[in-house]
């Protein structure tokens, strides 16, 4: 430390103290970053690192960035997981004596946001905290507040999950969920007693007032001007779709991590980035109270019959901004006044919207005086205010008289300094001269040395260039004091009036927080009611009985990227049945299941849904368990995860779930995965009951039906001529008789020497097979009656003890566990056993 200049120690003094975290350190025009911090931040921020100073041999790591433009750099470090520390200067460097003070302003953590512009807009952006009873949802950026209740923690640990988690924050006594929380960001705080106090007052819990401590201690009180009261979510009646669920069905991204080809891509139509995420809300949490989905699906029922008003107000929904998160932005240091005026805008617009809606409903609203700030705010500043705040040039005249003079000399005081300077070459007869200004000098008289000998004796010299002097006057002396006194008193007084008003809108935030709300709300229906109209959806109606009657139902995603091609099915299923679906692969199998969980999901969300016709039960919950997953990172297989998924499906599911099961069992031998799918399968029916849809390839379960009554065999029809295939994606009752897996093989291009192998070790097998049922069909009848012919005497005859023992073995032979080869070769034993028995019969 005593080899370090003063600008060094200062920084160390700060440094010491924000040690996890990466410094940004302001030097004049720059944010810079030293040492370890530099050389972790630079390659994550696309910047160069160098040296403090190469001249004078001084090593020292270190990168930055212009101070106007550090927020993407510092919304990239927040998204790779590190805290970021804003070290900014506390005085005027023109004023300061010495080395200019400097002081931590502002800490940011992933869960807190720098600059929400560079967020994605459709998506929240939460802070969250959870102990062993309750878990709370914060978003900063827009101040939406929520908690559950819980006495289960892996029922709360679900959510995190489901929602968009930017960082979670435990208190020390809850450090042993951190195992839970793999692959998450986790800070460590503990919540003071006069928070938790205050916040339980209106019953919230202690994880509710951990996230209001943690915000406060990081960004100040006023960071909290722009949050909602928490409020209480109910966790009993919800739609419950898991995490797993929501991947499988692809509700908010493809398995490839995408978001078009989603479910929430295919029908989001809102206007907003608020109403985006109001929908994606909506889709995460699906009702279960009919009264409650009925009332959002009479709402948009309301838009539909009202195209007029319906798109009158989606054009004034696309012209209107983010208010939440604008306010969100205001409530911190860096705003500005283009974002008061954008907020101006938005409130304009929303209000506007909602007149339209008050006009075709005969409602009313009332927001008057939010009316009345937005328009205070146009008329406070100038139409394109600059980004700095404290250089002037933002507030229009007439505000106020006293700034009206300022702004009068200051904005006319070229023309004052070309006035004297004309004054100027009349009196010395020099043309050349000029009236120029810089920060060193302030303003000064420039004159070449060819007119040196005409310069007057009042003129005091300044400088001495090469070829000019540089000189002042008593008169430029009175005229630089009066300008920058009246450009710093200009500066002063409209940040006063800025901070004014921003204070004025923060005051306002519960009443423009409503707004935001209810134009998210009237964005999200009207969206839906637009995507009916435009996709032709239908309203759903709920059945009394749980049973499911879909008429030309469709896929809301598929159908969209087809268009005219697809091919659209009926289905009719009573309460607690099961759909079993054999055919090959390509033939839609997987499409038509998921087609009607997310046809479910949509209705329980309140829109309408794909279909001509849709009775559908109210599903307390949504189990799936689609295709294969690995997840080899974490040591588990293919078949683990599928196991995995099924055993908590088993567990969890009720009589009133929806089950969709597709080709479970095939990651393991084939008996032992045929087994395992009639056994899960069974259970499902005798036990759990649910609404199952069950695809599979093992064609040899579709014989359950005959002990089975709720099952229903059907298929995806395939048309075949002359050995190729065409599928039709039609849905029709029975079993498949055919897999076409090498003729779908041949359809994805594999060398015609490989299907024709193929094709000739499959009529191999077959032909097996044939001849392996035929003697199991042998051993079958000898089972039933015996092979041998009694002799017609009175007397009866015993059945030998060799016959008694094959029954018996007959009866116990595990055959579903035997490979085809083992079958053959053990009926070919009884098959010899049995023919010496009959030749010693006879010749007896």
């Amino acid at each position: 430390m005593s080899n370090l200049t003063p600008l060094m120690k200062q920084y160390w003094d700060i440094k010491s103290v924000h040690q996890d975290k990466i410094l940004l350190f302001r030097m004049g025009d720059f944010f810079e970053m030293f040492y370890d911090d530099a050389v972790t931040a630079a390659p994550i921020l696309g910047i160069a690192l160098t040296q403090r100073n190469k001249k004078s041999q001084d090593e020292t790591p270190m990168c930055g960035m212009p101070h106007h433009s550090i927020s993407g750099p510092i919304n990239k470090l927040l998204a790779a997981g590190f805290k970021v520390a804003i070290c900014d200067q506390l005085e005027d460097p023109k004023m300061a004596k010495g080395i200019v003070k400097r002081g931590v302003t502002r800490v940011l953590t992933p869960g807190m946001v720098y600059d929400s512009d560079t967020l994605d807009g459709t998506k929240p952006h939460y802070l969250v905290s959870l102990d062993s009873e309750s878990i709370s949802f914060l978003d900063t950026t827009t101040g939406e507040a929520f908690f559950f209740r819980s006495k289960n923690t892996q029922d709360l640990l679900r959510f995190i999950q489901i929602l968009p988690v930017a960082e979670v924050v435990l208190a020390k006594a809850d450090e042993s969920l951190v195992k839970d929380l793999q692959g998450t960001l986790i800070s460590f705080h503990e919540e003071t007693e006069s928070v938790a106090n205050e916040l339980l007052k209106n019953a919230a819990p202690l994880s509710s007032a951990r996230l209001i401590s943690y915000v406060r201690a990081l960004s100040g009180d006023e960071a909290l001007a722009t949050l909602s009261p928490f409020i209480e979510k109910d966790l009993e009646h919800r739609l419950e779709i898991s995490g797993t669920v929501l991947r499988h069905l692809e509700v908010f991204s493809t398995y490839k991590g995408e978001g078009p080809g989603s479910l929430f891509h295919a029908v989001n139509r809102t206007q907003t980035s608020a109403g985006s995420r109001l929908l994606r809300q909506w889709l995460s949490f699906p009702l279960r109270d009919v009264k409650a989905i009925e009332e959002r699906l009479s709402s948009v029922e309301f838009w539909r019959q009202h195209v007029l008003e319906l798109k009158r107000a989606r054009q004034i929904l696309g012209q209107m901004g983010d208010i939440e998160r604008r306010l969100g932005k205001i409530s911190q240091p860096q705003c500005n006044g283009r974002d008061l005026l954008a907020l101006a805008g938005s409130v304009h617009a929303g209000l506007s919207a909602l007149e339209v809606l008050v006009s075709a409903s005969g409602g009313t609203a009332n927001f008057t005086n939010l009316r009345e700030l937005a328009y205070k705010i146009e008329r406070t500043l100038v139409e394109d205010p600059p980004l700095a705040t404290k250089q002037g040039y933002l507030i229009r005249s007439g505000v106020s008289s006293e700034l009206d003079e300022l702004i009068e000399l200051s904005t006319h005081s070229q023309a004052l300094v070309a006035r004297m300077e004309a004054e100027e070459k009349e009196k010395t007869g020099i043309s050349s001269l000029k009236i120029r200004y810089n920060n060193v000098f302030g303003y000064y008289i420039e004159i070449t040395n060819t007119h040196k000998d005409k310069v007057p004796d009042r003129y005091q010299r300044k400088q001495t260039l090469t070829n000019a002097e540089r000189y002042c006057t008593d008169e430029l002396v009175e005229l630089e004091r009066k300008v920058l006194s009246a450009n710093t008193k200009r500066a002063d007084l409209e940040f006063e009036f800025f901070e004014a008003l921003r204070k004025e809108i923060l005051a306002t935030c519960p009443a423009l927080l409503m707004l935001a709300r209810e134009c998210s709300e009237m964005d999200v229906v009207s969206a839906l009611a637009w995507l009916s109209l435009e996709e032709k959806y239908v309203r759903p109606k709920f059945s009394q009985d749980n049973s499911l009657t879909i008429k030309a139902g469709r896929h809301p995603v598929v159908e969209q990227t087809v268009k005219k091609n697809f091919v659209a099915n009926d289905m009719d299923l009573r309460a607690h049945s099961c759909l079993l679906l054999t055919g090959p692969n390509m033939a839609g199998k997987s499409t038509l299941m998921r087609q009607v969980a997310l046809i479910s999901i949509l209705a329980q969300t309140g829109s309408f849904v794909p279909a001509d016709e849709a009775i559908l039960p109210v599903f307390d919950a949504i189990f799936t368990r689609i295709g294969a997953s690995d997840q080899l990172s974490e040591g588990l297989s293919t078949f683990m995860v599928e196991m995995t998924e099924t055993s908590a499906m088993l567990k969890n599911a009720t009589a009133n779930s929806l089950v969709i099961l597709d080709e479970v069992g095939r990651g393991t031998s084939t008996f032992d995965g045929m087994c395992l799918a009639q056994s899960i399968l069974e259970h499902l029916l005798s036990e759990v009951k649910a609404l199952t849809f069950f695809a599979t390839h093992y064609h040899e379960l579709t014989s359950l039906d005959q002990s089975f009554g709720q099952i229903t065999n059907a298929h995806m029809t395939v048309a075949e001529r002359n050995g190729e295939i065409r599928f039709l994606h039609t849905l029709v009752k029975g079993p498949a008789l055919k897999s076409y897996g090498v003729q779908v093989a041949e359809l994805a291009g594999l060398p015609v020497s490989v299907t024709k192998r193929a094709k000739s070790l499959l009529r191999d097998i077959e032909a097996k097979r044939v001849k392996a049922s035929s003697q199991l069909s042998l051993l079958d009848s000898l089972e039933e009656e015996p092979s041998y012919q009694a002799p017609i005497v009175e007397t009866v005859t015993e059945v030998p003890a060799e016959i008694k023992n094959l029954m018996v073995e007959l009866e116990k032979y595990p055959l579903m566990q035997m490979s085809p080869l083992e079958a053959m070769n053990q009926i070919a034993k009884w098959k010899e056993l049995v023919s010496q028995h009959s030749r010693q019969t006879t010749e007896a």
